[in-house]
Formats: C-alpha cells, structure tokens, sequence
C-alpha cells in the first residue's frame, strides 16, 4: 500500500496526501500505476485544477514540448513540482529543462531511469514522501538509491532557485545529507580565511549552543585537516585521531576499511579552493561510508559552495560597504547624491542633521536657496559646458561652497555628487583678516600722525604755558601802575589811560584772559592724550611678559574704575579658579577698565554688568563683560574696534579705546568680539590662550610701527 509520511514542520492539507496528477494523452507510466491510490489524469494542462496540486508527471512529444507545457502547467499550477517524460532525453536537454524550472526530468524511453524514481521523496518542498507498493530493497536497490540521490541533486537544484534565505537552503540540504546517508549528525562549516577559522553555519542533531560557539581553526582537528588538505577525512577511531597530530592517514585510498569509520569529513570546493567542509557522523545502518557517499555529497554540496563563496564575497562587500558609510559620515560637511529630477537618493549624517533630509526628499524643499543659484544647479546638471561656476550658498546662517560631480550607474542612470564645503569660518576668518590689515593700515598712519604732531605739540603745550605765566607778569604790572594812579588821585595825565581802561573793560580782560590760557592749556593737554593713544596703538608696550592670574587683573580694573560705575552699575563678579597665564598685565588691565568704563558710560540710568572668568577648550581662558546697558545697533556694530570711531558725545571719548583693546588682545594671541541685542545689552567675550607655549608676540618682538 501507499505510505505516505509527512515531516511535523509542515502544515499539508487534512487529508495529508500528495496530490499526484498525469498529464498525458497516453496511458499511465508503469512506475505511476503502482502509486496506490491512483494518479489523478488530465490530458491537457488547462484541464488541471486551479490548487492544490503537487506534484504532476507530464509525457512530452513533438505536439507538446516541454517548455510550452511547462508555460502552461505553471499557469495553472505555480507552485507544483513538474516531472518530465521526455524520449531520446541527452544531458543538454536535460540541462535545459531543469534550468528552466523543471523538479526532474526523465527519459521515457529507458525503464531502468524510470525505476529511479522509487523511494524518492516526490515533494520536498511539502514535506510528503510517496513510497511504492510492493516496494521492498532487492535487485534494483542500487538503482533506488542511485535515482533517489539523482532526484536529490534536483532538488538542490531548484532549491537554489526558489529559497531566498541561505541559511534556510544550507540547513535543508544537510538535511538531505542526513536522510541519505542515515546519519543522526551532519554538519556544515564555512572558511573564515581572514579569522583563520571554521565557522559552523548550520547542522542536524547539534545543539544550537555548539552551533554558536563551534570555531575549529584551519589545520587544526578533523574539519580544520580537511579544510586544509583539500581531501575528504574517513575517521574510523576518534580516540586516536585526537591523539594523532597527522591526520592525513585518515585520508582514504579506496572503499575498503578495516573498521566501520564513525565520521566523514568532505571538503566543499569553489574553483579548486575550499570554502567548507561537511561532516557526517552516528550512521545508524551501521554501513560504512564509501567513495559513492562522498561523490554524492561532494555533488550535492557543490552547488552549496558558490552561496558560500557569495556568502563571502557579501561579508566582504558588507564590511566595504560599512566602512566607505563611516568615512562619509565622519565628514563634517554635508553630502548627497542627488538625480536628474534634484530628489536626494542618499544623504551623510551631516547632511541630514543639517537639513532634517532624508533619501527621496525635493532637494529644493531642503535647501532654501534663491532662484538664480537653482538655475545654475540645473545648468551643471544638464551638463552644459558654458555653465559659469556656482557661486556660494548662505544656508540656515552658515555659508558653503557648492561643488557638483557627475557620475553614471551601470544601469546608466545619472546621479550627481553634490558637496556642500562649510566655508562659514572661512569667510569669518577673511573677515577678520581684512579688518586686521585695515587695523594696521590705520596703525601705519596713525603712527605718522603721531610722529608729525608730537614734536610741534610739545613746543605748542610749552609756550602756552609760557603765555600764560607773562600774562600773568604782564597783568600784575597793568595792576600796580593801577594802583599807583589812584594814589595819586584824579591827574590830567591819567585820564587818557582811564579812557583807555574803560574802553577796553580792563577788569573782563584780566579774568577772562586767564580763562583763555588755561583752555588752551587744557586743549593742547587734549590733544597730548590723543597722541598718547594712537602711540599705543601703532607702538605696543615691550615690557616683559609675567604669569598673572586674570581675576586678580580684573578685581584691580573693577577697583580703579569705581568712581565711574559706582552709581549706575550693579556690578556682578562669577570667577574660577583658574591657573596664571602669560600675558603683559598692564596692557590687560587697560583693556578690563576700558570695557568696564564703556558699559557704566552706555548705562541711561541703572544698569548691570556680570563679569566671568572662566577655563574653555583647547586651553583657553574666556572673560566676558555682560551688561543690560541698551546693547549696540546693527549698522555699527562692524565698525566698533576701528580707530577714531565713537558714539560718545564730543568731548567724551577718542575713538582709540576698542582699537587698542582689539590691538592688545591680538598681540595675546587671543580673540575679541561682542555679541549684542539692541535695546537690551552687550557681551564682549576675549578668549586668551593658556599655557607655557602661549607667550604675547611684543614679548618677543619689537614694535611694528616706529614713531
């Protein structure tokens, strides 16, 4: 009778059966009228119904080729394992029809292939095992198993075509290793060439446990020998193979053995090089494995070896792959990949943390930028030769500097490298470069300015001084003869002088004279100090440098200028504790009182100033002066730390403060700026470096400018 035994993974229909069907105009094939209960028949494949069936054995001829059979049966019957029936069958036919998707193919004019299909599990893919009437091992039993392991090499076949997962059809394959050869164990490794190990993919009747942890090092025990040798291993005694260190004596030189061997290890080759190794262990027929066996597993396991080697080859390209995304996304400028219609097809991580964009994102819905720059992207993309070059992007207050490469696919597609080069400190540093060169500039000149007015300011300062005394003299003589006059009363002589006297209102001239000298005085000592200033700027000081401590330079600036902020500052003090630096101290300390004079002078009424000292990175320390003093408007804000320019009333201020502090502070080697919201306050922060290398350049160079 028909045995028909199904495996507990599967999930066949109730009446778990196979469903058999014959499509043939003739009769029944002597091996399918054995099948008890009968095959099915339909004499054309649109007769055969639309699920639910199997396995179906097709008769092949000249009115019906198998190809357009096939067509037809898949039509009706996608997922049913095909058999043919072909006469005058030669191996390249044969090739051809498995290729195309057929389960087996048969030669219908030779009943000795027919006989093979006996004992042979018809419907691997179910599960369902057919067995024969009558069936029992005799003369053909050599056939049986030749045809069953010829089926076997079938199904591996269209296993390849059908499983997408690897491990799935490795573990399905040792399973057929396992049944043919009645072994309770199978194993399959994989060379791992750059660990120098065998990693155990997948195995029947092994713990899952060894099957994780199982990593025998190439050349080293059974499967690490076979891997190495490139030979199947025969082991009769493992007890003394684990104490033999040359197991190539296991290597077999012909079918007879003189002990039933326990294990067979067989190499799985790629183009001559091995890639794996299948052991199979605990026969339970207690036959021994022969050079048929390892011929069969070899067969079967060949085909295994290319998903091995293309296992391989995707680890490779999978760590390749890992590393080129890591380099890219360690760059810290945006990059993307864009096609012809500007959809972003990749991104790095700068680029979407920067844009919040994703792959498939409007490149434009990303970057906000203007019309004429999008018309120029699109020249470039068009591969337009006269495009001129991209101009610079201002994108979310940073600047970047566009560059665009093509690059084709092989499917000749058109993609575009778009790489975004943050420019932003770049064009702040240009800046500043600018604005340090005009800074010099200005010294030069003010260093003339200073030389041309110094000298004739000094003889200037002198004689007005001089004038002022012999008016003085001059007045006291006008005085005495005055007084003199008087004594002698109302003579006709002195009535000329008297006229005189009155005419020109003596007493207004004497005191308003004195005035008059003492604001020239005052004038010229004006002038003196504004000299003073521009030698300061273009002249810095030589004094040698000394390693201070910057909260104690500040405290002193905080000390000497109370009498201009008592009464309009809140004064705020947050100091670390910071190390000494090197720095010149006086020079500093100009700069503390200037800031802190400029913040009580903006105060309308009552302000306050915080004061911080604090570490930063890369061995910096930073100084900020925060006040709420009404801050700084944005048209001026640029123009602050250049020279002569003031805001203060006439009288009030020179100009010169801010550019000498920004003079001094560069000399440092620091930074000045000021952060400023108008209407509410300012933030002059100085960052200064630290350390023992970070010396003031004037302590180690003289003046830039010659007065």
């Amino acid at each position: 009778m028909t045995v028909l035994a199904l495996r507990p993974e599967s999930t066949p229909r109730p009446a778990s059966q196979v469903s058999l069907w014959w499509v043939g105009a003739g009769a029944l094939p002597a091996f399918l009228e054995r099948i008890d209960p009968a095959p099915h028949v339909a004499p054309r494949p649109e007769m055969l119904p639309l699920r639910g069936v199997d396995l179906v054995v097709a008769e092949t001829s000249l009115e019906n080729p198998a190809e357009g059979l096939l067509k037809r049966i898949r039509e009706r019957c996608p997922r049913a394992d095909v058999v043919f029936l072909v006469p005058d069958l030669n191996d390249v036919r044969e090739v051809a029809l498995l290729q195309s998707g057929a389960g087996l193919v048969l030669d219908a004019n030779a009943p000795d292939t027919l006989k093979r299909a006996r004992f042979f599990r018809l419907h691997q893919s179910t599960g369902h095992r057919v067995h024969l009437r009558n069936a029992d091992p005799g003369p053909d039993a050599d056939d049986d198993v030749q045809g069953r392991r010829l089926m076997a090499l079938s199904f591996a076949s269209r296993l390849m075509t059908t499983v997408q997962d690897e491990t799935e059809i490795f573990q399905r394959l040792v399973e057929v290793v396992a049944r043919e050869l009645a072994s309770k164990r199978v194993s399959l490794m994989q060379v791992n060439r750059e660990a120098g190990v065998l990693e155990m993919r997948v195995a029947v009747g092994i713990p899952k446990e060894i099957i994780r942890a199982a990593r025998p090092r190439l050349g080293q025990g059974i499967a690490g020998t076979c891997a190495l040798l490139g030979k199947p291993l025969f082991i009769d005694d493992h007890q003394r193979a684990r104490s033999n260190g040359d197991l190539s004596e296991f290597v077999p030189d012909g079918n007879e053995f003189k002990n039933l061997p326990m294990s067979l290890t067989v190499p799985i080759k790629v183009k001559g090089e091995v890639v794996g190794v299948v052991n199979v262990t605990d026969r339970s027929d207690a036959e021994p494995y022969s050079n048929q066996d390892i011929a069969f597993i070899s067969a079967l396991m060949g085909q295994a070896g290319y998903l091995l080697e293309n296992a391989t080859l995707l680890r490779h390209l999978s760590a390749l792959r890992a590393y080129s995304e890591q380099v890219v996304n360690t760059l810290t400028d945006p990059l993307a990949v864009i096609d012809d219609q500007f959809r972003i097809v990749s991104c790095n991580t700068r680029f979407q943390a920067q844009f919040a964009a994703q792959a498939g994102d409007y490149l434009w819905d990303r970057l906000p930028i203007e019309n004429e720059a999008r018309t120029a992207l699109a020249h470039h993309t068009s591969g337009q030769a006269t495009a001129a070059p991209l101009t610079e992007w201002t994108l979310d207050e940073r600047v970047y500097d566009p560059t665009v490469t093509p690059f084709k696919l092989e499917t000749a597609q058109s993609r575009y490298l778009l790489f975004l080069r943050d420019v932003t400190a770049r064009r702040a540093m240009e800046r500043r470069l600018v604005g340090a060169e005009k800074m010099a500039s200005l010294g030069v000149l003010a260093a003339g300015v200073a030389h041309e007015i110094n000298n004739p300011l000094a003889f200037v300062k002198s004689n007005a001084r001089n004038a002022a005394d012999y008016m003085k003299d001059m007045v006291s003589v006008v005085e005495a003869w005055h007084t003199a006059a008087d004594a002698a009363g109302a003579h006709p002589a002195f009535a000329k002088a008297r006229a005189v006297e009155d005419a020109v209102d003596l007493e207004f001239l004497s005191s308003d004279l004195a005035r008059m000298m003492q604001e020239s005085v005052d004038g010229v000592e004006r002038v003196e100090k504004i000299v003073i200033g521009l030698k300061s700027f273009a002249h810095p000081d030589t004094q040698k440098a000394h390693k201070v401590r910057v909260q104690d330079l500040v405290e002193n600036a905080i000390t000497l200028t109370q009498g201009k902020w008592k009464y309009k500052l809140e004064m705020q003090r947050r100091f670390a504790d910071l190390e000494p630096l090197w720095c010149l101290p006086n020079q500093l300390e100009q700069v503390f009182m200037n800031l802190i004079v400029n913040a009580a002078q903006a105060a309308k009424e009552w302000g306050k100033l915080e004061i911080s000292v604090v570490a930063h990175e890369d061995d910096e320390v930073e100084v900020a002066f925060r006040d709420t003093c009404g801050g700084i408007p944005d048209d001026i804000r640029e123009r602050i730390f250049e020279p002569f320019f003031t805001t203060k009333d006439i009288g009030e201020g020179t100009g010169l403060g801010l550019a000498i502090a920004y003079n001094i502070i560069e000399n440092h080697g620091g930074r000045i700026w000021v952060d400023s919201e108008p209407g509410v306050g300012s933030t002059f922060r100085i960052r200064l470096p630290s350390g023992d290398e970070a010396r003031p350049m004037v302590a180690r160079q003289a003046s830039r400018f010659r007065i």
